[in-house]
């Protein structure tokens, strides 16, 4: 079983991370012993989303060492926050002993600053809420900023806090959570609401139900 791991932090922007916490439920449930969410945590304290809901890692950080060096870590995925212009060092640490190996980093909304702070940016495409937002960092990649929803490169995905959807279909699809073919009709039907999407994503996932 692979693992996703989600950061919890106080203030983490629930509309973020929730469509990938349900589609790692759906696809475990239609394929069950694939795929595991698991929370880990700056130590085990308790936080409070930005909705103000109750959350408490499941892990410190120091789990995910293990899990990159066994093969069993699909990606990391940090939430955006309002905390994140300072501090975090260790995650800031674990984000690149994860980069050394080749494991996925994924960071939305405000999480895209820690990137920047840690020198992640400086070499790869990215994106984010705005390129000003980014150079608050002082750090060194603005000519590599691109204006788009979402950014892989290099095993780091970067993505705008109002683009949760593209952000969730990109972890997606860098994880192999699920077929491409479903991927992009969930997308589409969250993008556009169209019923061909639907009746597409229906087929897909029928398809791969069945397989």
């Amino acid at each position: 079983m692979r693992t996703i791991a989600l950061y919890t932090t106080e203030t983490m922007a629930d509309w973020e991370y929730a469509y990938l916490t349900t589609q790692i439920t759906g696809a475990e449930q239609l394929k069950p012993g694939r795929f595991r969410l698991l929370l880990v945590g700056d130590g085990l304290e308790p936080v409070r989303t930005l909705g103000n809901l109750p959350l408490a890692p499941e892990a410190d950080l120091d789990a995910l060492q293990a899990l990159a060096d066994d093969g069993s870590l699909a990606a990391l995925v940090i939430p955006g926050g309002d905390h994140y212009e300072a501090g975090h060092e260790r995650l800031i640490e674990m984000v690149g002993h994860l980069v050394d190996k080749e494991v996925p980093v994924a960071a939305i909304c405000g999480a895209t600053l820690l990137l920047a702070r840690g020198s992640f940016l400086d070499e790869r495409h990215h994106t984010s809420n705005a390129a000003s937002y980014l150079e608050t960092s002082g750090y060194r990649g603005g000519a590599n900023y691109e204006e788009a929803p979402v950014v892989t490169d290099r095993g780091v995905t970067t993505a705008s806090g109002i683009h949760a959807v593209p952000f969730t279909a990109e972890v997606m699809r860098v994880t192999g959570l699920v077929p491409d073919a479903i991927v992009d009709s969930w997308e589409q039907v969250f993008l556009n609401g169209r019923e061909r999407d639907y009746m597409a994503l229906m087929e897909a996932t029928s398809a791969w139900q069945n397989a």
